[in-house]
């Protein structure tokens, strides 16, 4: 995909390197041709220490030949590669077509290594020292830069080792979020909870539910305005996986230590946390052993076996439910439907975009409108709505849409009743 908005940076890119080589060609020319004003003894007249005279000496032919050899490589070079603005060369190369025949090729290499791990379940990979070596290593190359070579994580990364999960440690739920990727949102929401002593008096409750340091008279004065983030984290604090609440009961804390001061900023300003997807990159055999490794390290549910032999989105099960994740294009609209309590985009997203971003390349605006379904707790399916329509927007700024070319319209009828359609988020050239 190009990076130019505008054929103006093509042309100019290209009127410039082409202009510079015919430039370098026009003064080797004049060079050989232009005559200068030279002495009997074939001297400038340019005299050094009473010796060293400078000669009005032709260009050796070698060194000419070699200047015309080295402009005939550029041409031929700018002919079979990119380098002229949009133009992609005859050969069509490009570093990602590169970098994707190099991963394809390695791949087939490790693919018997990975044949023999082929119908084990994610407690047989546990289990087995070999796979788990490969684990470890697909780990350390691709997830500690994150969560820490111990996977113990560090603030605004979680710990995989500790049993707490904000979206749940069954296999299959690790698997499919190392393959789909998570984006947790927490809304800032002090205006809804009232004047800054209110927050004050809510990040105190908060404290009080895992028995951390509190103001007991600011605790019991915040437990009232606490309903506005029962919708999220319920109203026992104990979170919800459907939604990546956190449990805010267990004093475990992922992006700080649970003191005011860091609860205050939470609730005043929000926060977005984004783990990226990587079913692109992995097969789904490397999937497999990755999710057992996780999951053995400790930190998974206990006792909870996969529902199904794990299947990455590019290769989903056989008989996928009705509630599953899918999107359509109609007349030009993209809409993309999600499970129940679910925010995750279904797979085939980057082509039903693709129309989408070409027109943001050429001038538009991208609008996101997201829809509310009825049935259930108001408040919940509310925020969930938003987590659907910020993930189709980080998915839009992964393909290369700026951000101020995104716009999020609230549609006149919001409320969609029930079903499907009413879980789902529509995206448009505005």
């Amino acid at each position: 995909m190009s990076d130019f908005t505008s054929n103006f940076w093509s042309i100019f890119i290209s009127v410039i390197t082409i202009g510079g080589i015919l430039a370098c060609l026009a003064l080797l020319w004049i060079s050989g041709k232009t005559k200068a004003m030279t002495l009997s003894d074939n001297t400038t007249g340019h005299v050094w220490d009473g010796d060293l005279r400078e000669m009005n000496n032709p260009l050796p032919r070698w060194w000419v030949g070699l200047f015309i050899i080295t402009v005939v490589f550029a041409f031929a070079y700018l002919y079979l590669y990119p380098g002229l603005g949009t133009y992609e060369g005859s050969l069509k190369w490009s570093q990602t077509g590169q970098f994707d025949r190099e991963v394809s090729r390695g791949n087939e290499q490790a693919a018997p290594i990975y044949a023999a791990f082929a119908g084990m379940s994610t407690e047989q990979l546990a289990k087995d020292a070999k796979a788990m070596a490969i684990g470890d290593r697909l780990f350390m190359n691709n997830c500690a830069q994150c969560h820490g070579s111990d996977a113990r994580g560090g603030k605004g990364f979680p710990n995989l080792a500790d049993g707490d999960w904000m979206w749940g440690g069954s296999p299959d739920k690790i698997h499919e979020t190392i393959a789909n990727g998570r984006t947790g949102v927490m809304p800032p929401i002090a205006a809804a909870v009232g004047t800054p002593e209110d927050v004050r008096n809510v990040a105190h409750y908060v404290l009080s539910l895992s028995g951390s340091p509190n103001d007991s008279v600011r605790s019991n004065l915040g437990k009232p305005k606490f309903a506005v983030c029962a919708a999220c984290h319920g109203a026992d604090g104990k979170g919800n996986q459907a939604l990546g609440a956190p449990n805010l009961t267990d004093n475990i804390w992922v992006d700080g230590a649970g003191v005011e001061s860091h609860i205050v900023n939470m609730i005043t300003n929000g926060k977005t946390n984004v783990m990226p997807a990587w079913s692109s990159k992995f097969t789904p055999e490397q999937m497999n052993v990755l999710t057992a490794y996780v999951w053995g390290l400790g930190g998974g549910v206990p006792g909870v076996q996969p529902a199904a032999a794990v299947a990455t989105p590019a290769t989903p099960a056989a008989s996928p439910a009705a509630d599953a994740a899918s999107v359509a294009v109609e007349n030009g609209v993209v809409k993309f439907f999600f499970s129940t309590g679910k925010a995750e985009l279904a797979a085939g997203s980057d082509k039903a975009l693709a129309d989408v971003v070409a027109g943001v390349q050429a001038g538009k605006k991208v609008v996101i409108s997201g829809y509310v379904d009825t049935t259930g707790n108001a408040a919940q399916n509310e925020e969930l709505a938003k987590q659907r329509a910020f993930a189709v927007r980080d998915q839009l700024k992964t393909l290369g849409v700026a951000e101020d070319k995104i716009e999020f319209k609230k549609p006149e009828n919001i409320e969609a009743g029930a079903g499907k359609e009413a879980r789902r988020v529509e995206v448009a050239l505005g």
